[in-house]
């Protein structure tokens, strides 16, 4: 199942959402469900799990498709400057002012407001936000006109929200005006059957005239890598290897998999055969130099020749 996101996008802001996996085609179908109404829709997940590109899916499958989508990045924003990001401020409303500003709540009129990891948002503002997001309506910093708004919210966190409202860290009144449609996308490694479509989409992207290929070693690997940065470690981990490597054939060592050593595949090798691989990579990373191999094999020039003539 591929869904494009981006028929209303411009080329370079166009995503594919790949999803062979049974759990992920589930979500999609509930997203395109939900995409149709104008509830607050709460995605939660796993930083990499491609949350804001399923935001951006609810936007253009909805009928607010033809509205702004405008996205606040609030882990992003100083805490002092998150009033007049949200709402805006008027010409001479504090030191810096020097023109009025318009807020996202007032740019995301008739379209999709994104509040982008809003959990991160101080207990401070919670209050306000609460206000504006159950009335529609608030008023710009130093300014005394009421505004109204229509307005379709989503929210994203990467964070366990029912302990972050049981710690206080967030409101419970602010969590359930937000979460009336709860959307979770599952972690990479919760969705096996999408890796290597993912993979191949992402290589595919990268060099289209390249016709680069995984080995099935190299297939079996990216499957059972955890991807703890999920599908966003996968996109860089293809592009590392594309700009670092010209094989045609990816092999499982070109992948430079950071928090996973390659998984050992000699467990059911004889001893001779686990000696015959050792010294042949050992002999491939020193560049065929058998002086160097020999060295770091801790063996003779004239043991390793004798090796590789029987091997």
């Amino acid at each position: 199942m591929v869904i494009e996101n981006g028929d209303l996008l411009p080329e370079k802001k166009r995503e594919q959402i790949i999803a062979e996996s049974g759990f992920m085609k589930r979500i999609l179908e509930d997203v395109i469900k939900v995409a149709k109404s104008h509830a607050s829709v709460f995605i939660s997940g796993e930083s990499g799990t491609g949350k804001e590109v399923i935001a951006h899916l609810l936007h253009i499958k909805s009928p607010r498709c033809e509205g702004p989508f405008v996205k606040v990045n609030c882990a992003a924003i100083p805490e002092a400057l998150l009033e007049s990001e949200f709402f805006g401020h008027e010409k001479g409303a504090f030191t810096g002012a020097i023109a009025k500003r318009l807020g996202r709540f007032e740019l995301a009129n008739k379209g999709t407001l994104l509040l982008d990891e809003i959990s991160e948002i101080p207990l401070s503002m919670q209050s306000k936000l609460l206000r504006a997001v159950q009335e529609l309506e608030f008023e710009r910093i130093g300014g005394v006109n009421l505004i109204k708004v229509d307005i379709r919210f989503i929210s994203t966190s990467n964070r366990n929200m029912k302990e972050t409202v049981e710690q206080k860290l967030f409101r419970e009144d602010l969590y359930y005006r937000l979460n009336v449609v709860p959307i979770r996308l599952p972690a990479l490694r919760e969705r096996k059957e999408d890796i290597l479509p993912l993979a191949e989409h992402f290589l595919h992207r990268l060099c289209p005239e390249n016709k680069k290929t995984f080995s099935s070693k190299a297939q079996e690997l990216l499957v059972e890598y955890p991807w703890p940065g999920n599908i966003r470690e996968l996109a860089n981990v293809i592009e590392r290897t594309v700009v670092m490597d010209s094989s045609s054939i990816i092999e499982p060592e070109h992948l430079e998999l950071e928090f996973c050593p390659i998984k050992s595949t000699t467990a059911c090798l004889s001893l001779e055969e686990v000696e015959r691989r050792h010294i042949l990579e050992t002999l491939t990373a020193c560049d065929q130099n058998r002086t160097k191999a020999a060295r770091v094999l801790g063996i003779s020039i004239r043991t390793l020749r004798n090796k590789l003539k029987s091997f």
